[in-house]
């Protein structure tokens, strides 16, 4: 299957890196159009937070991670990028 029939399907798996201010909000707007996101971050206490459904980001709810349910897998194991369709880096310079 190509790329844009992944993507139009929804069958498409996104990795975004970095969960930060910029890569998080862009994971949960991901899921809310029903993709299935994979987050990686250098940071253990970031992933083990967000694998808690819990968010170090005051603006954004806890409510908002949870929603993404299976949808959204956060680790620190970069090895599973030669798995994702489209990847997206979300990293300060």
């Amino acid at each position: 299957m190509d790329l844009i029939t992944k993507i139009k399907s929804r069958e498409a798996q996104i990795g975004v890196i970095g969960l930060g201010y910029v890569g998080l909000p862009l994971v949960i707007e991901f899921c809310m159009a029903r993709f299935h996101v994979t987050g990686f971050d250098v940071d253990p206490e970031k992933v083990k937070l967000l694998k808690k459904g819990r968010s170090y980001i005051k603006h954004i709810k806890e409510s908002s991670i949870t929603k993404c349910g299976d949808l959204f897998t956060p680790t620190t194991d970069f090895s599973k990028l030669s798995k994702m369709d489209c990847i997206i880096i979300c990293v300060p310079r």
